[in-house]
């Protein structure tokens, strides 16, 4: 049977409307109350962070997508306006990419392209880091900070978790990279903290360390690797070149920050995680950081700011 459907008169869809507008117009505007309703003094916001970094989330690769355009914008612990230079040294913990000149439209001549580093290298938590803190800082001195990847773990699988990455083309591999080769072939999967590249061999094996200074002794044939840990918030090609996200400190250094530093002095942080147990059917979560301050300051509603015992960094 068909039945008729219910209409409403004309003029009250009319009138409804007409209203539309103003509603929208009046909802973008509410500012929602950041203190007690009763207060008369804002107070501290409290934020629970329930962190969801297990795999296959910590070791995926962060940009889909299998194919590198130099005119798309990759983000990451790289800049994608800069040029690297890789920085070998005897010590593994020491090797680097450090800035070494502004890029022309994300493309590089004769250095390695930060673009084109993160398209190749950053896992799916390495923005997430990004974004929260300011990046993982293998070292974190006054004057010098340098960022390191995701440990790259052998979870999962390479085909569907962190495939191997291609460019071909001399022009293309010569405007991301400073090799001279005809293709670039790179592997993070289950290596660590590094990056395997090659022309023609097989990527996923193991590599030689890649000194710069042997360059012109390079073989196509042969898998290299490099470690991925970059310089960042380096005054070197100005201040005004620096990272987007590099903060001043009062002793004048400058240092990566994200969200949490950025909120440090407005909101109180914890954050729970996954409890490490082998039973699928526990649910619930672990307490991983109560709340606090974590800034060198800490508010005080009604009154000046003082001094955090428990800081999760320093203000120089």
């Amino acid at each position: 049977m068909k039945t008729k459907p219910i209409t409403a008169p004309a003029h009250r869809l009319c009138t409804g409307l007409m209203l539309l507008p103003l509603l929208s117009s009046s909802w973008a505007q509410t500012k929602l109350a950041d203190q007690p309703v009763f207060s008369s003094v804002s107070v501290p916001g409290n934020l629970a962070l329930a962190l969801s970094v297990e795999f296959p989330t910590a070791i995926s690769v962060a940009h889909k997508g299998g194919t590198y355009n130099s005119a798309n914008t990759y983000l990451g612990y790289f800049d994608p306006n800069k040029c690297y230079i890789y920085k070998y040294a005897d010590d593994e913990k020491s090797r680097h990419f450090s800035p070494a000149s502004l890029a022309t439209n994300r493309t590089c001549s004769g250095q390695w392209s930060g673009n084109y580093m993160n398209w190749a290298t950053m896992q799916t938590i390495d923005p997430f880091r990004w974004a929260l803190t300011g990046g993982y800082r293998s070292t974190d001195t006054e004057k010098e900070t340098i960022l390191e990847k995701a440990w790259a773990t052998r979870q999962g699988g390479a085909a569907s978790n962190f495939p191997q990455r291609a460019i071909s083309t001399a022009t293309v591999v010569s405007k991301a990279t400073p090799l001279d080769w005809t293709a670039l072939n790179t592997f993070v999967w289950g290596a660590g903290n590094v990056m395997r590249f090659s022309s023609t061999g097989t990527v996923s094996n193991n590599g030689t360390a890649y000194n710069p200074a042997n360059a012109a002794a390079l073989n196509p044939a042969t898998v290299y690797e490099v470690s991925v840990r970059v310089k960042v918030c380096d005054p070197a090609l100005g201040v005004e070149n620096m990272e987007k996200n590099c903060t001043k400190f009062p002793a004048g250094n400058y240092k990566p920050t994200g969200l949490i530093q950025r909120y440090a002095d407005l909101i109180r942080y914890s954050a729970f995680g996954y409890l490490n147990d082998e039973n699928l059917k526990r649910d619930g979560a672990v307490l991983r950081a109560q709340q606090k301050f974590v800034g060198p300051s800490q508010p005080v509603p009604g009154s000046l700011p003082t001094a955090n015992p428990t800081p999760e960094w320093n203000a120089n």
